[in-house]
């Protein structure tokens, strides 16, 4: 292991084997679990809890080589700079770089309105009794923004290149005491009710395997805790936001691939949007009582439409005043606010 993978090795308590759920510990060099004798390395500062990477496009090998040069650029970049170097390297076509960019930079507003949703869903505010874990976090805007409501403030993701993001905005945004673990998002590395709060935005689209995950939240969540999703609706009147193509969801799951890559050249084999019946389901068989909304779409991130879809969404704005218009929005709205709470 190279000094720069495993300087600075971070502290353990609070979390578990993903393979066994037995404590870690921190060694000399390297985390340790002391029961199934697995060891796991770090980058950064960042714990590897990974068993696997489910990534279809990224290897292993090459997700920590990209990570290992973003963390070579971090001392001279600001997270901007930053984002802009790890969008260049995906790959990806530079206009869907430039409004994944524009999206990221637009957080940290949608951060702090999904605390004040959960918030108002609870019925009382986040306080320093609770502990909250952010998903598949990206940059972990939502668990910066919630470390000055909160007492612990998780953020994990399933890829090192982000991790390694999060934690430039963490030191830019002095939210350093929120934790970080590199992990996937079925395999959560914590203990059986360590958390009030769980969060994933735009997170059960993209996991592997959504019933596992769903469960893997359920576990950690404490009774009466609250998942927290936003997430794409598979059958929006809109883009499809990920390869920005009109009426992909409406395809059977077989042909939407076919699809994508006849008109884009682009994969669409790693993703997997929900209805809300669909959504409902999920989480009803794995213990959630669920409330599904069709939430505002902020001026912040409005700013980001044009033409036709900038219309769609200005109407969605309008009509989602009205309760009898919220009930159809859930069918062919944009996207969903799920708040899921874990049954006593």
């Amino acid at each position: 292991m190279s000094a720069r993978e495993g300087a600075s090795l971070p502290c353990t308590s609070g979390f578990s084997c993903p393979a066994c759920a037995a404590p870690l510990h921190t060694r000399a060099s390297s985390i340790a679990c002391t029961s199934c004798n697995r060891v796991f390395s770090s980058l950064a500062g960042v714990p590897d809890l990974r068993l696997s990477y489910p990534d279809p496009y990224v290897s292993w090998e090459e997700d920590r080589e990209r990570a290992l040069a973003l963390a070579d650029r971090a001392g001279s970049l600001d997270l901007v700079g930053l984002l802009g170097e790890h969008w260049r390297a995906s790959g990806y076509p530079e206009t869907l770089a430039e409004r994944f960019l524009g999206l990221e930079l637009a957080t940290g507003k949608r951060a702090a309105a999904y605390l004040d949703a959960i918030e108002r869903e609870r019925g009382r505010p986040l306080d320093a009794e609770d502990a909250l874990l952010e998903v598949g976090c990206g940059t972990a805007v939502v668990a910066a923004t919630a470390a000055a409501r909160v007492g612990r403030a998780v953020g994990t993701d399933v890829s090192m290149r982000w991790m390694v993001l999060a934690k430039k905005r963490l030191s830019e945004t002095g939210a350093e005491a929120v934790e970080l673990a590199c992990c996937s998002a079925e395999q959560l590395p914590f203990p059986p009710s360590t958390f009030d709060v769980v969060v994933a935005v735009d997170v059960i689209e993209h996991v592997a395997h959504q019933p596992q995950f769903v469960a893997a939240c359920h576990a950690v969540l404490r009774p009466g805790g609250m998942l927290f999703l936003a997430t794409p609706n598979r059958l929006s009147l809109g883009l499809e936001p990920h390869v920005r193509l009109w009426g992909v969801g409406f395809l059977p799951r077989r042909l939407a691939p076919r699809y994508v890559r006849a008109l884009s050249g682009r994969p669409y084999d790693h993703v997997r949007l929900l209805s809300a019946p669909g959504l409902r389901r999920l989480l009803t068989s794995a213990g959630f009582s669920v409330k599904i909304v069709p939430p505002e779409i902020a001026t912040s991130t409005e700013q980001l439409y044009r033409g036709v879809e900038l219309r769609l969404v200005r109407a969605y704005n309008r009509a989602r005043r009205f309760a009898l218009a919220r009930r159809s929005l859930l069918a062919v709205g944009p996207f969903f606010h799920v708040f899921a709470t874990k049954r006593g």
